[in-house]
């Protein structure tokens, strides 16, 4: 997910220049940005608080991560008092990680910034979940992904507080390929050959995101960048999440789609279900 902050740190200071155009660089005032995921059965962690960066100033993620700020989630009457991760580039998380985020639960997020403003939102925790037709662990890549249609799908229960569901795919090894084959081989990964795509960038980001309107889905050979390892995961996202989401992939900021109040962005929640799929080259 620190990829799409990239993106919206960008968006953000893009949006307060063009915004105020009568202003010379050196007025340029921050924007506050706050991404904040709650996941059902997991603990609380990587909630993050950023601050906007002038066009003047060449972007360093490190730089936009607030880290004295005082964060808190709220269960009822229990206060949750998050601190931050000794990482540079990882969030505030909540020390008690034998605490799990609940179910159909209201959670209420209020962030204090040094110069005293006051972020806050709130969510609600949607049901679990589980898997129908789980990945195949084994998938065979064909040769031929453009006339050949899939023969793998997976499926999940459907949620009726659900209307769109989030199906992330991410690479977890772009290095070794031959030890997860049966037997193992000391072979070596590689990336998916994509002739209309050979921007360097495109392989550095592992996951690809996709929003889909239904509990079952063939699997698209274009979402996977690389063979091998890889995670699959559905989320069921309350609406702060997937508004979110729909404005992260049209590539739109727009202020009145946030869920905080006193910043940008969300505080949302979700369940999620993961599997794991071996992808196997399609030639030696």
């Amino acid at each position: 997910m620190k990829n799409i902050c990239y993106l919206f740190l960008f968006i953000i200071i893009i949006v307060s220049f063009t915004s105020c155009e009568d202003k010379a660089p050196t007025d340029y005032v921050p924007s506050y940005f706050v991404e904040a995921l709650l996941v059902v059965d997991e603990p609380i962690k990587d909630i993050r608080v950023l601050i906007s960066q002038p066009l003047r100033d060449s972007f360093n993620y490190n730089n936009s991560l607030i880290r004295n700020a005082k964060v808190q989630v709220i269960e009822g009457d229990n206060i949750l008092d998050l601190t931050i991760s000794p990482s540079d580039t990882n969030g505030y998380y909540y020390p008690d990680t034998n605490y799990k985020v609940k179910v159909n639960t209201l959670y209420k997020l209020k962030v204090t910034l040094d110069n005293g403003n006051i972020v806050t939102g709130e969510t609600t925790t949607p049901d679990r979940f589980d898997w129908i037709t789980r990945p195949d662990y084994y998938i065979q890549y064909p040769k031929d992904t453009v006339n050949l249609p899939s023969p793998f799908s997976i499926q999940w229960e459907l949620l009726n507080s659900v209307l769109y569901y989030i199906v992330s795919v991410r690479c977890l090894d772009t290095l070794n390929y031959g030890k997860y084959l049966d037997p193992p081989t000391d072979e070596k990964n590689r990336r998916i050959s994509r002739p209309w795509n050979l921007r360097e960038t495109y392989y550095r980001d592992f996951s690809y995101w996709v929003i889909v309107p239904s509990s079952k889905v063939p699997v698209v050979w274009t979402v996977f960048k690389w063979y091998g390892l890889h995670e699959v995961s559905v989320y069921a996202p309350d609406f702060n999440f997937l508004r979110w989401m729909v404005q992260i992939m049209m590539g739109d900021l727009n202020p009145l789609l946030s869920s905080v109040k006193g910043a940008y962005g969300y505080f949302g929640s979700a369940s999620v279900i993961r599997d794991t799929s071996v992808i196997l080259k399609n030639q030696p």
